[in-house]
């Protein structure tokens, strides 16, 4: 785990939810907040891909999704996700899992209503 991102101590909790940084304290986060405006990753999230609150809620209320959580296997690889210090290779083993593809898929059927037909195995290569 990396350390904080402020005082450098090794044990962190949290991360900025902007840029992803970990901090370890309440005071450390206000800190970050304060001397660091983000403008990298402001640049590289752009605006066009957000998701309404109205589709998050439908994720949270989906039977489909709750029951795929149930999986303890699924449960940790989402939890190294959140945790690892290299987010870009966890996500590239993560989806070569079958088990993380069909969550990603039904979370994408759920959020994307534009594109009913959305199969994004076809944009994987065709696994």
């Amino acid at each position: 785990m990396a350390p904080c991102i402020v005082c450098k101590t090794e044990t962190t909790k949290y991360r900025c939810p902007k840029c992803m940084e970990r901090y370890c304290s309440v005071t450390c986060c206000r800190a970050h907040k304060e001397g660091n405006i983000h403008p990298a990753f402001r640049d590289m999230a752009g605006d066009t891909d957000e998701v309404p609150e109205s589709l998050l809620h439908e994720l949270s209320a989906s039977s489909e999704i709750r029951s795929m959580l149930g999986n303890p296997h699924l449960r940790a690889m989402l939890e190294n996700l959140v945790n690892t210090d290299k987010p870009d290779l966890a996500m590239a083993a993560a989806m070569r899992e079958p088990i993380f593809t069909e969550l990603a898929d039904t979370c994408l059927r759920i959020v994307d209503k534009e594109n009913p037909n959305l199969e994004p195995e076809a944009t994987l290569g065709g696994r």
